[in-house]
């Protein structure tokens, strides 16, 4: 499930996200696969640390073509 948010985000790095995003991508679907990715790194590095590790949330893919 999907879940509107509201995050407050210096203007540079809004900056970067729309020059990765690029004009064929939705601002949100970048940032979202970016959280996916540093969350999946984050468990990676707990497991190897031998700490408990939360299981990943599946998520659906996301389009990321502007609309």
């Amino acid at each position: 499930m999907r879940v509107r948010e509201s995050l407050i985000i210096e203007e540079s790095i809004l900056k970067q996200i729309d020059e990765i995003a690029g004009e064929k991508n939705r601002r949100a679907a970048t940032i979202e696969r970016a959280l996916t990715e540093f969350i999946a790194r984050e468990q990676r590095k707990s497991k190897a640390n031998g700490a408990a590790v939360p299981e990943p949330v599946k998520s659906k893919k996301v389009s990321t073509a502007k609309r």
